[in-house]
C-alpha cells in the first residue's frame, strides 16, 4: 500500500504563458481567472500557512503554471523579489539607479502592472532593462521609506477601503474584495496601518476606536 500523499501542487488545467515584463500579480490573476478561481484563493494557495498574504514562493507558481522556474524568471518582471530557497538571491547594484528619483522608479512600475514590457519601459525612459528590472523587482528602490509606493492607501484606492470600512468588512475581506473585484494587490500589514493609524489621525475626538481587522 501506498501510504505518499500526493504532491500539494500540481498544473492548473488551463496553462498561460507569461507576458515578458508581467509582474507576478498580474500573472497569477490572469491564471486564475483562466481556470474560473478567485486571484485571492489561488494568490494565499500558493503561499500557504503562515504567510497567506505573503509572496509565493517561484517554485509553487511555477509547478502550478505548468512552466519552469527558470522560464517565470526570465518573463516576470518582478520574479527575484518572490520567495523560493533553491537560487541565488541578486547582488544589488553599489549605486541605486533611482536615488533622488524614488517618483520614476514608481511610474515604471505603474506601467509594468498595465503590461507595458520591459524593453518599453526601458526605450520610453532612457534607461537600460537592467535599471527597469530592479525598479520592479527592489521595493526599497521605490520610495525612501520601507514601504513601497504601490502599496499607498490614497486617491481612488482609499475611496475603495473606506466605502469597505463603511461597509464594516474586516481586513481579510477587503484584502479579498480588492485583489478579486478591483484587481488591487495591497499588503495585509498595509491595510492595517491604514485602519489602525491612517484613519485614527482623522476620527473625530471622542469616537470609539473600532476595529475591522
Amino acid at each position: 500500500m501506498n501510504s505518499e500523499l500526493p504532491p500539494r501542487f500540481a498544473p492548473l488545467p488551463v496553462r498561460l504563458r507569461p507576458c515578458l515584463g508581467e509582474s507576478t500579480n498580474s500573472y497569477i490573476r490572469r491564471l486564475a481567472r483562466a481556470n474560473h478561481l478567485q486571484p485571492s484563493f489561488l494568490h494565499c494557495y500558493l503561499c500557504g500557512p503562515p504567510q497567506w498574504f505573503g509572496r509565493p514562493p517561484l517554485e509553487h507558481l511555477a509547478t502550478t503554471a505548468g512552466h519552469s522556474p527558470e522560464a517565470l524568471e526570465r518573463a516576470l518582471a518582478d520574479a527575484n523579489s518572490l520567495g523560493g530557497t533553491n537560487r541565488p538571491r541578486r547582488r544589488l547594484p553599489r549605486r541605486n539607479p533611482f536615488a533622488g528619483r524614488q517618483d520614476l522608479a514608481h511610474r515604471i512600475a505603474q506601467e509594468a502592472l498595465k503590461g507595458t514590457q520591459i524593453r518599453t519601459l526601458a526605450k520610453r525612459h532612457n534607461l537600460s532593462c537592467w535599471d527597469v528590472r530592479l525598479a520592479l523587482e527592489v521595493p526599497r528602490l521605490t520610495t525612501a521609506e520601507t514601504i513601497p509606493l504601490t502599496d499607498h492607501i490614497v486617491g481612488e484606492l482609499a475611496d475603495l477601503v473606506e466605502g469597505m470600512i463603511g461597509r464594516k468588512l474586516n481586513g481579510r475581506q477587503i484584502w479579498t474584495e480588492l485583489m478579486d473585484h478591483h484587481d488591487y494587490l495591497v499588503t495585509h500589514d498595509i491595510l492595517r496601518h491604514y485602519i489602525r493609524y491612517t484613519r485614527l489621525l482623522s476620527r473625530p475626538k471622542g469616537s470609539g476606536p473600532g476595529s475591522v481587522l
